[in-house]
């Protein structure tokens, strides 16, 4: 009878130490709080203090997962990241080198002869007005591309670009050199 008792309190006495709660069934166990939001994971790298994997809410921005990295080095180009972007789980965010961000801006792209772009354009991050600058985008089609970004996280591959209405193969090809994701 000892023996049971005794296995009674231990069995007992290990539910309360480790926080278990025991459920008799009259009230549904919950396993997670509703107000907490989901995590994702993503991984920062380049010129930062601490590159690594991180995990933020989902609805974190790129400005919050550098800051989870150590912040900048002294030689970050800041300016090469567009830190107020919405974090994607499994995205790589890579910080440049100011050394690196000369070497791009001092490089020029191919255009096929129909403009002037020193540079590419990422369709997750170019302004109105920057996606203007590319051969057959005008305002509407500009704003068509910005409002895809927005309501689908953005473009995984430059192709992409031929989802938004009125761009098709032609359009693409004439400017697929000149932009990037």
């Amino acid at each position: 009878m000892t023996g049971i008792l005794l296995l009674t309190f231990c069995i007992a006495g290990c539910a309360q130490k480790s926080g278990m709660e025991i459920n008799d069934g009259s009230e549904p166990q919950r396993t997670e709080k509703a107000s907490e939001k989901e995590k994702i994971c993503v991984y920062v790298c380049g010129s930062v203090k601490k590159p690594g994997v991180y995990e933020l809410p989902e609805d974190a921005r790129i400005v919050s997962a550098i800051a989870l990295a150590g912040g900048f080095t002294k030689d970050a180009s800041a300016a090469g990241v567009n830190q107020a972007e919405r974090i994607k789980d499994g995205q790589q965010i890579y910080v440049p080198s100011k050394k690196e961000a000369g070497k791009k801006e001092d490089t020029s792209s191919p255009t096929g002869g129909s403009g002037t772009q020193d540079k590419r354009v990422n369709l997750n991050s170019a302004s109105r007005e920057e996606l203007m600058t590319l051969t057959g985008i005008g305002e509407a089609k500009a704003s068509d591309i910005i409002s895809y970004r927005e309501e689908n996280g953005g473009f995984e591959k430059p192709e992409d670009i031929m989802k938004i209405r009125g761009i098709k193969q032609g359009i693409y090809r004439k400017i697929k050199d000149m932009i990037t994701v």
